[in-house]
């Protein structure tokens, strides 16, 4: 599996982390930019539940093999099983990856700005 872009930066602001002192400023520029990644994979689950809605949809407007109406969790299950269930729980789990990521910046940034205010006492 490749990685998302978000994941490389992160990846590589780490690296960086662990090799140099970075001040709160260089962790706020990140934090900014993962919060561009959240703002896409918001976007998209949007777009990926509404495509989902348009299939669940069609599902439960279908008879089963008995001509009765497809009953609601009969549906979902079909609906679980399709490409779009599929892309839409992967576009869920970058959004929380990014939403992680930021809360895992925002408390570093809080580290970094707490360490230079001692340094400066």
């Amino acid at each position: 599996m490749d990685k998302e872009q978000y994941q490389l930066e992160y990846d590589k602001f780490i690296d960086n982390y662990h090799r140099s002192e970075i001040s709160g400023e260089e962790v706020g520029e990140v934090i900014a930019r993962m919060a561009q990644y959240y703002s896409k994979y918001n976007l998209e689950m949007v777009a990926k539940d509404r495509a989902m809605s348009m299939i669940a949809k069609d599902i439960e407007s279908r008879a089963d093999e008995n001509g009765k109406a497809i009953s609601s969790s009969k549906a979902q299950v079909f609906l679980s099983a399709t490409p779009e269930a599929n892309d839409y729980k992967i576009s869920r789990a970058h959004l929380q990856n990014v939403e992680q990521i930021i809360n895992a910046l925002k408390s570093l940034q809080r580290g970094v700005l707490n360490e230079y205010s001692y340094s400066n006492l």
